[in-house]
């Protein structure tokens, strides 16, 4: 059974209630008075920026209002603008690597447990250690699920598992997180099942062995079976609307609000 953490107060659950119905109409007010067009990336991550603050709110307080199943109808926590859940579970497959001690790892060895995966690399200069201090905050948001944190990396050749054991333990990293590296053919199983864009980027000038990876940044919330039930991006144009603005991090509340929902959804059709 999925674990949630110890619930607050039914006066503080209605309060954080109504102002989810307050979050979700400003937003509608926001997405009618847009007039920029659509496009694929915006569909993707564009977030309406005159709703944020009031979404964040109510992303925080509808963690506080899923009930328990003891008789009762499970009440599914609302999902931010740019959470993925329908066909989410059309992402993701099996996955054969190795832990940080050179031990095989399955999918296998996550159920039972639900887990919140994310693609990244040990030498990523922004996006994966903002996205894991990121998910630090969200994973310990209160009423939420006790979840394993996975870090796969996108560039094997230099992520050994001794490197990803020192990585995986760095200061202000989700607890718990448990980094998977392989064989550059396992890693591209992982990838390609996942449906992760990497490719290594050179930086001029420096030694060959000196390079970026640019890649996806999302989080993938598995179910205690290891299905998909929720696709989040980590990162995002400071304004959606202006592709060349700056990328910055998706709140921790909107990344809790996503994972609560794609979890929720798993637990209410179980």
């Amino acid at each position: 059974m999925l674990k949630r953490r110890r619930a607050f107060p039914a006066a503080l659950r209605l309060l954080c209630a109504r102002a989810a119905l307050l979050a979700a109409c400003a937003q509608g007010l926001a997405r009618s008075a847009m007039n920029a067009p659509e496009t694929p990336r915006r569909n993707l991550t564009g977030a309406m920026i005159p709703a944020l603050g009031v979404a964040g709110l109510a992303a925080v307080c509808a963690l506080l209002l899923v009930g328990t199943n003891h008789g009762k109808q499970a009440i599914i926590t609302p999902a931010p603008q740019d959470c993925i859940l329908e066909g989410a579970d059309a992402v993701g497959g099996p996955i054969s690597l190795l832990d940080s001690n050179g031990a095989h790892i399955t999918q296998a060895d996550f159920v039972g447990q639900p887990a919140v995966v994310y693609f990244g690399f040990t030498h990523c200069p922004d996006a994966c250690p903002t996205t894991m201090y990121s998910l630090t905050e969200a994973l310990a948001a209160p009423g939420g699920y006790d979840v394993t944190p996975v870090l796969i990396t996108v560039d094997p050749e230099r992520d050994t598992p001794d490197v990803m054991r020192a990585y995986t333990h760095t200061q202000g990293f989700p607890a718990g997180l448990v980094g998977l590296t392989g064989s550059a053919a396992q890693v591209d199983g992982a990838k390609q099942a996942f449906r992760v864009y990497a490719s290594r980027s050179p930086i001029e000038g420096a030694p060959a062995n000196v390079y970026n990876v640019d890649h996806s940044s999302f989080l993938y919330v598995m179910d205690r079976h290891w299905r998909t039930v929720a696709i989040t991006p980590t990162m995002k144009r400071e304004r959606p609307e202006d592709p060349t603005s700056t990328q910055v991090a998706v709140p921790p509340a909107e990344l809790a609000a996503c994972i609560a929902a794609g979890l929720d959804r798993a637990a209410a059709a179980s």
